[in-house]
Order: structure tokens, then sequence, then C-alpha cells
């Protein structure tokens, strides 16, 4: 389990980037979903709630947090409780993969790089079950670019722990594309999968979801996703 000072690390890293951002990168959500005018935007794996500062910021939208770090409250009760954004923001800590919300609760929700920490097919689910019909889900992910990338870069270490990593993540994510099971108990709880953008076409197709486009910070490792909810 993340420490109480990593995970403050983390969270201070991810606000300081947010904050030496140029105004293209900090509201490239925003500017997503502008033609949208969501009134309740959920950020699912929300991390220090960097992703909500520009909703905050432009818009009156309501938004909630979700995580599952034991941390959260510490960290993003610095962040968010004082001023307009008390009464704009709210924070739960639970699992993507069963969120406390009701049946179409969310305008749109925002998923970024989250996903390859959660169970795909069921966090998928969730996600079309709270979110309204024609809401918008803005979904980044790890490609499997990433993980040759990491390995890549972690070789140059020789430390095997450190390359060990990537290629558990890749090992888990092949058996998760050849036989549709996601391994997550005993030694691969917790271990990342990729997507790729068939098996998230897939599992979009059914649950009513449909991707529109690539978002402007696309790229081969990352790529960013605006996906549609669709009338059944």
């Amino acid at each position: 389990m993340t420490t109480i000072s990593n995970y403050e690390e983390y969270a201070r890293a991810a606000l300081d980037k947010f904050a030496r951002q140029d105004a293209a990168e900090k509201y490239l959500l925003v500017d997503a979903l502008k033609d949208l005018k969501p009134q309740t935007i959920l950020d699912l794996g929300c991390g220090a709630g960097q992703d909500i500062l520009p909703f905050v910021e432009k818009t009156a939208a309501f938004c909630i947090g979700l995580d599952y770090a034991a941390e959260l409250g510490a960290i993003v009760g610095s962040v968010f409780g004082k001023g307009e954004s008390k009464n704009q923001t709210a924070f739960v800590r639970s699992t993507g993969e069963k969120m406390p919300f009701a049946d179409a609760s969310f305008d749109a929700v925002l998923c970024r790089v989250a996903l390859p920490y959660m169970h795909n097919r069921r966090t998928i689910a969730e996600v079309a079950r709270v979110l309204k019909t024609g809401g918008v889900i803005l979904l980044k992910t790890h490609a499997p670019a990433f993980y040759f990338e990491l390995l890549k870069n972690r070789a140059k270490t020789f430390n095997p722990k450190q390359i060990a990593y990537p290629l558990i993540c890749l090992a888990g994510s092949g058996w998760h594309q050849m036989t549709g099971k996601q391994l997550t108990a005993g030694f691969w709880a917790g271990k990342e999968i990729f997507q790729t953008e068939a098996f998230i076409k897939s599992e979009c197709a059914k649950n009513n979801l449909r991707i529109e486009r690539q978002l402007a910070d696309t790229n081969a490792q990352t790529p960013s996703f605006f996906i549609r909810k669709v009338k059944v």
C-alpha cells in the first residue's frame, strides 16, 4: 500500500506538473467538453485531483473525484477544502469496478491512465452505468508501446526488479488478450495491463459506448479517446 509520504510526494508532483502546463494543455479536457456543458463530472482514479482543477476554474460543474487510496482525504482536503472549490467538489474512496452512484448520475467521466490498474471489463461497464445517455468519457490508457518503452529504459539499469515489472505487466496483458480473463488475485493483484484500441472498441460496443475521436494529447504510448454513450 502507498504510504502517506509517498502519496504526498506523488500528489505534489502531479499538482506541480499541472501548474507548469500551458493553457492548451491545462484546459484540454475542459475544451473537449465545452459543447456538452456538463453539470456533473466524475474523475475516476482522481489521484491528487489535478484534472478536476481546470473544471473548478472554468466551469460551474459539480465534480466528484473517486480513488481507492487511503490517503485521498488528507491530500485533496488541502487543495479543495476552501473557497469555491469546497462547494464545487466532493471526493469518494471507492473502486472503479463498483461505484457508489446511481445509474445515469454523470454528464461526463474522466479516466486518465487509471484503467490499467483496474479490472477493465467491470470498470468500463460500471462507467457506462453511471454515465447519462449522450454523456462523454475522456479516456486515456496505456498502450502496449508504453510497457515496451518502459522495459527498454529499465534494461539500462541492469536492475532485475526494475526490469521485471514491465515484463510482468506485458505477461498479464498478453494473457488477458489471449483468454479474455484478467489476472487479479494473489501475485497479480494491483498489476497493470495495457489496452489496445480494438479491445476498447469491443467493450464500448457491449456497453452502448462509441469512440468518436482521439483527443489532442493522444500518442502511441498513452492513447486518448473521446467516447460517447449512445441510445440503445
